[in-house]
């Protein structure tokens, strides 16, 4: 009834607070503050930074409160709670991208874990939550990931001192910079008592109390949780010295807070070891009253651990199942990707070697009976003057004339000098000493080119018949191919060579060699 009047006054004296103005840090300490003495009363001012939050859009300390709500329900043994509140204070923290959140909820799901024997889930937890504020050097940082550190213990056994003794320093060590004297002590009560317990388990007796009595000194007088964890580890220092009847003394007052205030979790482990005490002290009725006591208390939260276990079980299974058919839907993906692919390589191989036997062929031909003069659309030579295009071709020339340009014309291919870079239509006709028009009508009647197409014939025809009979031609370079037959770049000669034989110079060399 008294505890019930209390609740109550608290809701009255929380709605008076929140009516006014709504400090949602402020509330959040009152709120963890109460978490450590009574769990049930801290609820009420979680429920109520839930609503404030939802209505004035804070999701932070909506995860937060939700992290508190979990760490209540730990304390009541409600493992089911723990991770429900715990699952939600991840999907806000990872919604809105909040990391001390997501870490805050990592922790509980990985101490939760722990406690029922899902070792590797706790691993996999707590190592998420250290990842998600591993460079946070605030305060808020270093007390998360010293709290990590502490909830580290719960997975090691006893003969892995060297392990724990590294977490609790380490957790000493980030709670040892929190700037917030009040806050930095109350957590350093916690890692001192873990690491008087761990010194307790290897006989390191003399340590341990000094431990203890630097968490005792700290500890506030109304933080009762601590306080039961404290005298409970000191009992178990005086039991690991077989001084089993001050073990129980400290047990027994361990006990009556963790009663007194519904630790269940606390009041599990301490009547486990009274009972351990008892039969070493040979006090068979307490022994037999301390067995029950702790069967009552597992077979009170047997159920829910068991529908806890089940429920994250499942959650991995559904995980699973998930990631199967995401996996299935990936193959049928990457199968039809892999399909079309094949079906664009066979096409690309089948027209690759197509193209080859194309060009075997033109090249066999070109072997065998050389260059077949091409019809010319346009002209492409170098500086090519378009009036050649335009010259009569009924222009009246002597026959003397015409003779003496015919014997320049093959004077001027035996000498090879259509590979000049500088021949033009005028300086050939300067050479012969005849009229321009002249030259290219006796080209255009006996030729059958203009002569920009007369030129680029007698290059290409001479480099062709360089690369067919001397194969040294084979290896040199095209650019080089094109400086030798006048050509001031390699992309004219390649042009030029492709209008003329059909095919690339490159590809052309490579069909020769696979035919001679």
């Amino acid at each position: 009834m008294e505890k019930k009047i209390i609740l109550f006054l608290l809701l009255i004296f929380s709605n008076l607070i929140f009516s006014q103005h709504f400090d949602f840090e402020k509330q959040y300490k009152y709120a963890r503050s109460l978490s450590s003495k009574n769990p049930d009363s801290s609820e009420i001012i979680l429920n109520t930074i839930i609503d404030s939050a939802q209505k004035k859009n804070q999701p932070n300390y909506i995860a937060k409160a939700y992290y508190l709500k979990s760490f209540n329900s730990y304390l009541r043994s409600d493992a089911k709670g723990t991770l429900d509140f715990a699952e939600k204070a991840l999907k806000i923290s990872t919604e809105n991208n909040y990391a001390p959140g997501k870490a805050l909820a990592y922790r509980m799901q990985g101490t939760q874990y722990a406690k029922l024997g899902l070792l590797k889930e706790a691993s996999q937890s707590l190592n998420k939550g250290l990842a998600e504020i591993k460079n946070e050097n605030t305060d808020e940082g270093h007390e998360l990931k010293g709290m990590i550190y502490n909830s580290f213990l719960i997975l090691l056994n006893q003969n892995e001192y060297q392990q724990k003794e590294s977490y609790s320093k380490n957790a000493i060590r980030e709670f040892q910079q929190i700037k917030n004297i009040p806050r930095r002590n109350e957590l350093l009560v916690s890692a001192y008592t873990n690491l008087g317990y761990n010194l307790s388990e290897v006989k390191k007796f003399g340590e341990a109390q000094s431990f203890f009595s630097k968490a005792l000194a700290l500890a506030g007088h109304d933080n009762y949780y601590l306080k039961s964890n404290i005298l409970h580890d000191i009992g178990f220092s005086y039991s690991q010295q077989n001084k089993q009847d001050s073990a129980v003394l400290y047990y027994q007052k361990a006990l009556t807070i963790a009663s007194q205030y519904g630790f269940t979790e606390k009041k599990i482990e301490i009547t486990k070891n009274l009972e351990e005490a008892y039969t070493k002290l040979n006090d068979l009725q307490n022994v037999q009253k301390y067995k029950l006591k702790n069967l009552e208390l597992k077979d009170s939260i047997a159920y829910n651990q068991k529908m806890a276990v089940n429920q994250t079980l499942n959650k991995k299974e559904e995980n699973f199942d998930r990631q199967l058919i995401k996996s299935h839907s990936l193959s049928k993906g990457l199968i039809t990707a892999c399909i079309i692919l094949l079906l664009v390589l066979g096409a690309v191989i089948f027209n690759m070697f197509s193209l080859r036997k194309k060009h075997k062929k033109a090249v066999a031909q070109i072997y065998q009976q050389g260059i077949t003069p091409v019809a010319y659309e346009e002209d492409s030579l170098e500086a090519e003057d378009q009036s050649d295009n335009n010259i009569p071709t009924d222009i009246k020339i002597s026959v003397e004339t015409e003779e003496h340009i015919l014997a320049g014309l093959r004077a001027f291919e035996e000498n090879f000098d259509f590979n000049k870079k500088n021949i033009s239509r005028y300086n050939l006709s300067n050479a012969l000493n005849v009229n321009t028009k002249y030259l290219s009508a006796v080209i255009k009647k006996h030729k059958n080119f203009n002569f920009n197409q007369y030129i680029n014939h007698l290059r290409i025809n001479y480099i062709v018949g360089k690369l067919k009979n001397e194969p040294q031609y084979r290896k040199y370079k095209i650019n080089h191919l094109a400086e030798i037959t006048g050509y001031s770049s390699h992309s004219a000669f390649s042009l030029e060579f492709k209008k003329i034989t059909g095919i690339h110079p490159s590809a052309f060399i490579k069909a020769l060699d696979g035919i001679s």
